[in-house]
């Protein structure tokens, strides 16, 4: 009683940690542990996954359809009353069609090699004879198999084609995320960036404040040069919690992407220096294999499948053979049952004439076709120059984000000497506020070249397949 007293007490002090370590437990990702969690847990590239498995087991319904398919019945019936019957009576001549009638059928069994079973002795027994049977169950089995169909071996070829498709659109979604994670991952660290400058500003404003009141109140100063400081450091101060808002709301939607839950914690293990030089000092190959692009490989598939389409109308002109094999019999037969046990025969069907239906099919199908190679054309051009276009807007960023990076460390300087200036007495608080909005501009111009390099490096890895 004493051991259980003391492995509760232990159970009720040990578990209120253990929870909250598990809840304050932190992910840390790089850029490559974030991408590889997302290919892992992002929600629609799992869908993607499935619509492969799907695709294949479409592949496999097609193929089922040139393998023998059997089929069986059972029926099962009752009569209710009394079941009709058939005299012969002693009429010789009705006995002799009687008798007449199952020699033939006998005849005509032994030429099919069929054995019918005994006929019943009208002359022994003169009774009348029953039509039918009150329970009966028929039972057949049925086993077909398609020889020959142009539309199914054209179907069986777009069915893999499909698969193709779907595996493409996989890779292709696969490609999309590994961009989304990058950026989402560079956009918090360059808004992170931002609240480090303005929390920066914001300490020293607060210290140049602080400074200005205690000159007004000896009056070295006067209050319009606090109250102005005081404005610049309100409004720093808004930007500042937007700023963290916009974080808050970036990890949310960071984690939505990376397919974790939304009440875990994220941690971002590189910063925006190693992202950069990561990212930009990575050289991409100078030509474009546009073949290894995956949207130029999707629209190949495309105009395979248009291709499989105008095969398939043409095919409509061919026949069809099938062949089958069907076994039927009952459980409890009547005096007079013709039941053929077994049959074997083959399906030919062949198409004669439509009033040129089929014929105005295969042109629509032969139409799309030659649209569909366009296309193909078009977009080959279309990335091509796209390609060719990201590398100039990469140098073209690669110089912008240079020049507002000295533009930063030119502003600052003048920030800092104008700071001075200020404490000695000799500057306004008015050019000290234009000083630091100068250097701040410079800075979201900075941030903002920054991200715009990356962006556009980013795209330039993904149209070239290199992500």
């Amino acid at each position: 009683m004493k051991n259980s007293f003391l492995i509760k007490t232990f159970l009720f002090i040990i578990l209120p940690f253990a929870g909250f370590s598990q809840q304050d437990s932190i992910i840390s990702l790089n850029l490559e542990d974030a991408q590889e969690y997302a290919i892992e847990n992002n929600l629609n590239l799992k869908n993607a996954r499935l619509d492969v498995d799907a695709a294949e087991k479409k592949v496999w319904e097609t193929t089922a359809i040139g393998l023998p398919q059997v089929n069986g019945t059972l029926n099962y019936q009752h009569i209710p009353g009394d079941l009709p019957t058939f005299d012969f009576g002693a009429d010789s001549s009705t006995m002799e069609l009687y008798n007449y009638i199952f020699a033939s059928l006998n005849m005509l069994a032994d030429d099919a090699g069929v054995t019918l079973p005994q006929m019943p002795d009208m002359e022994s027994d003169g009774e009348p004879l029953t039509l039918g049977v009150k329970n009966s169950t028929t039972y057949s089995v049925t086993v077909s198999q398609l020889v020959f169909s142009g539309e199914y071996l054209v179907g069986l070829q777009a069915s893999k084609t499909y698969l193709q498709i779907s595996e493409l659109s996989m890779n292709k979604q696969e490609i999309d995320l590994k961009a989304d994670v990058l950026n989402s991952y560079i956009s918090i660290l360059i808004l992170e960036k931002n609240l480090n400058i303005i929390e920066s500003s914001v300490e020293n404003l607060e210290s140049l404040v602080n400074e200005t009141k205690k000159m007004y109140e000896q009056g070295f100063m006067e209050s319009t040069d606090a109250d102005q400081l005081q404005i610049t450091l309100n409004t720093l101060i808004n930007a500042r919690n937007t700023i963290q808002r916009q974080i808050d709301v970036s990890y949310m939607l960071f984690k939505i992407t990376l397919g974790a839950n939304l009440n875990s914690n994220i941690e971002l293990s590189q910063n925006i220096s190693s992202v950069y030089d990561q990212i930009i000092t990575k050289k991409v190959n100078e030509d474009f294999d546009i073949s290894n692009n995956i949207n130029f490989k999707m629209i190949e598939n495309q105009v395979k499948i248009s291709e499989l389409s105008f095969k398939r109308e043409k095919t409509k002109y061919l026949p069809t053979i099938s062949a089958f094999y069907n076994y039927q019999d009952k459980t409890n037969k009547a005096s007079f049952d013709f039941t053929i046990n077994h049959i074997i025969g083959v399906n030919l069907d062949v198409p004669i004439f439509s009033s040129f239906q089929r014929n105005a099919q295969v042109q629509q199908a032969k139409i799309e076709y030659q649209k569909s190679i366009n296309n193909q054309i078009l977009l080959e051009n279309n990335l091509k120059t796209q390609a060719q276009l990201l590398r100039y807007n990469f140098i073209n960023a690669l110089e912008k984000y240079k020049v507002t990076q000295q533009n930063v460390d030119l502003s600052k300087n003048v920030f800092e000497n104008t700071s001075k200036k200020y404490k000695q007495g000799m500057v306004s608080s008015m050019e000290l506020t234009q000083a630091n909005n100068t250097y701040l501009q410079a800075e979201s111009d900075n941030t903002n070249a920054l991200l715009g390099l990356l962006q556009t490096k980013i795209e330039l890895e993904k149209i070239l397949n290199e992500l």
